[in-house]
């Protein structure tokens, strides 16, 4: 079964539903699902998945009754029709906050706990700190260890939090453990949003590194440059390989004593020339 509950896309949804149901009924097509959904042309549908047309708010009752869609289900169905149409980065977030209380409870569970995870940055962090030091009941020295230090009870909801998400567990003595539980897989299309938060978030303790952290301790600086359209793709590429190499030295690193930070940003600051409009 393909459920629309794991979907934050509608049209993937639709595609995946689409290929489900032929496995499975050979005599599944476009124009049954047009027969079914009472719609005159039998291209709609294909129009739709290719992005050609957009699913219409008048069209989601008729595509959730060829689906066989529940009410709760053709109401998430909407929701996910509005986040795809959402322009911005806020109303997406709100739709998205809609998308989880509409979602069922234990799926809702894990979304809530997901989002938590990223919405601070010593929750990352208390995980990356148990990997290299011994921590067992003493969520003081594990709150002085992070810089800048956090308060007890913030460590004990980090334990908490990170022990219901199963990124952390107790050795055999009783340590605290980072797992190799991966929170977000490639295909969980929330990682996006749920992401942002949390670089935001870091890029604001990079600030703070600038005057409380010695420069022996970081290496923070700065390039404002004028580049071309292909130029920036060349420079993300350079960034991306620039990241790939500097994972291939963690892992290959040992007898690690400290958890780092590290941000790679580039943004623009000025409009394009094509679309600079003049007062």
């Amino acid at each position: 079964m393909v459920s629309v509950f794991d979907y934050l896309d509608y049209r993937k949804y639709l595609a995946e539903y689409y290929r489900w149901k032929k496995s499975v009924n050979r005599h599944f097509s476009y124009r049954l699902i047009a027969e079914k959904a009472g719609i005159a042309s039998t291209g709609y549908f294909s129009e739709v998945l290719s992005g050609r047309r957009n699913l219409t708010r008048a069209k989601i009752p008729k595509f959730s009754k060829a689906f066989n869609l529940s009410e709760a289900e053709e109401h998430y169905l909407s929701l996910l029709v509005a986040f795809t149409d959402a322009k911005t980065e806020a109303a997406k977030q709100i739709v998205y906050e809609l998308l989880v209380a509409a979602m069922p409870v234990k799926t809702q569970r894990l979304k809530q706990s997901q989002r938590e995870y990223f919405s601070k940055w010593y929750y990352v962090a208390v995980r990356e700190a148990l990997a290299v030091h011994e921590v067992r009941d003493n969520p003081e020295e594990l709150a002085s260890l992070l810089r800048p230090a956090i308060t007890v009870s913030q460590t004990k909801a980090a334990l908490r939090l990170l022990e219901s998400l199963q990124l952390i567990s107790r050795d055999a003595e009783g340590r605290w453990r980072a797992t190799q539980v991966s929170l977000l897989s490639q295909k969980d299309e929330s990682t996006a949003l749920l992401v942002r938060g949390f670089q935001g978030e870091m890029i604001d303790l990079a600030r703070r590194a600038l005057t409380e952290v010695t420069p022996q301790d970081r290496d923070i600086s700065c390039v404002t440059m004028s580049v071309s359209a292909q130029g920036l793709e060349r420079v993300k590429a350079v960034i991306k390989d620039c990241r790939k190499r500097i994972l291939e030295i963690v892992q290959s690193d040992q007898n690690e004593d400290r958890v780092v930070q590290m941000n790679l940003q580039v943004f623009p600051i000025t409009h394009p020339k094509a679309s600079h409009v003049q007062a």
